[in-house]
């Protein structure tokens, strides 16, 4: 599922959505056909019966609730339109937009494409937006961080971003990304704990290349039933690029899918992040987005380097309901020679699933998730992982 505006408006503080605080292109289905059809017991449902058509063409538009612990309730208001051009076997395109506003007065919108050209041999994307967004900043560290002592921000972003991948071999894409942003940051508070502030950029202005390695097998990317999804990023932030500071991230990240039984599902999750050089708070490594971990403030937990695992069990009820399992845990650390003897911070809880739309399987998820000593509960749209 394309992810718009709020899941990239500030980095790992999403307000609509605990997901990736880059700009990122989720790739949508490569099943067009019958022949891979789960498997269907007549005394039974029959799960996503309409994702098997090749005519998935259609509209999502809605107003969505959601919630989670980095920005509490909020509102978005979501167009897509799902396509696959005619005569050409790429897996659906999709173009949309949205716009959101949060219980802690975050808001912001922008508009995104993302597409399938040639026969899937060329992903192309294009994302521009603009948010505003509140939020708690704790400090770096596992030790600042515990404290849980915090000062609220305001940080505000214009980005825009362009993506371009080619398949070089099955399944396997390889290109570039150009992310542009101006992000401006501000203390909301005249009483300031400790050094705090010591972190804080008041202004960043950058053009990021982030090279990018891709293997994607899934039979689905909306809810996938088999196959796997491998990532490979590296991004490079430097002053010749008008950033303030120069440094680079990596990261890696492996999903697998394993069709169990009918209606059945197991998915699992490993991925790790290393920052190096003289990195802003803003973009180092943190549990709470992209599903890694849920049950964490985004952004309350961070540090320069981070690995997370988790796994997830899903089912579905009917063809409208589905019910998840969850668990997962990781570590932070300045260095990676510091994981050992790092705190291991792990969560898990349970999860509802209702599908939104017609012809592609696009999910409104309810999760609660024990972390951080405490529960936390999330509302948004598509599968966590």
């Amino acid at each position: 599922m394309l992810t718009i505006l709020f899941s990239c408006s500030v980095r790992g503080q999403e307000p609509a959505t605990e997901q990736e605080p880059a700009i990122q292109w989720n790739e949508s289905s490569d099943l067009l056909d019958d022949e891979k059809a789960l498997p269907v017991n007549a005394a039974q449902p029959t799960p996503f019966t309409a994702i098997h058509k090749k005519d998935k063409n259609e509209f999502v538009i809605a107003p969505i609730p959601f919630l989670n612990p980095s920005q509490g309730w909020g509102l978005a208001l979501v167009g897509q339109y799902i396509f696959t051009l005619k005569d050409d076997e790429s897996p659906p395109s999709i173009v949309g937009g949205g716009a959101f506003y949060t219980e802690k007065h975050s808001y912001g919108g922008g508009l995104a494409y993302s597409g399938k050209l040639a026969n899937d041999q060329w992903r192309v994307g294009l994302a521009v937006g603009k948010a505003t967004v509140f939020y708690d900043f704790y400090g770096i560290g596992y030790d600042q961080n515990k404290e849980d002592i915090s000062i609220p921000l305001k940080q505000q972003v214009e980005f825009a971003g362009l993506r371009l991948m080619k398949q070089v071999t099955n399944k396997l894409f390889l290109g570039l990304e150009l992310i542009g942003a101006e992000i401006t940051t501000n203390i909301e508070t005249e009483s300031i704990p400790g050094n705090l502030t010591n972190e804080i950029v008041a202004k960043t202005d950058f053009v990021a290349p982030n090279l990018k390695a891709e293997r994607d097998t899934r039979n689905d990317s909306f809810y996938p039933t088999q196959g796997s999804l491998f990532d490979l990023q590296a991004e490079f932030h430097s002053e010749e690029l008008h950033d303030n500071t120069t440094y680079q991230t990596y990261k890696i990240s492996w999903n697998q899918y394993l069709d169990l039984a009918p209606f059945s599902v197991l998915a699992y999750r490993l991925m790790a992040r290393f920052a190096y050089g003289d990195v802003p708070f803003y973009s180092l490594s943190m549990f709470g987005q992209g599903g890694d971990l849920r049950g964490y403030e985004t952004g309350k937990y961070r540090d320069k380097m981070m690995w997370a695992a988790q796994t997830e069990y899903r089912y579905r009820f009917t063809d409208r309901w589905g019910g998840v399992a969850f668990a997962g845990a990781g570590q932070l650390a300045p260095k990676v020679s510091e994981f050992d003897g790092a705190a291991f911070l792990g969560s898990g809880g349970l999860g509802l699933r209702f599908r939104l739309a017609q012809k592609n399987p696009v999910d409104f998820r309810f999760d609660t998730a024990y972390g951080d000593q405490k529960i936390s509960y999330y509302f948004s749209v598509g599968q966590s992982f």
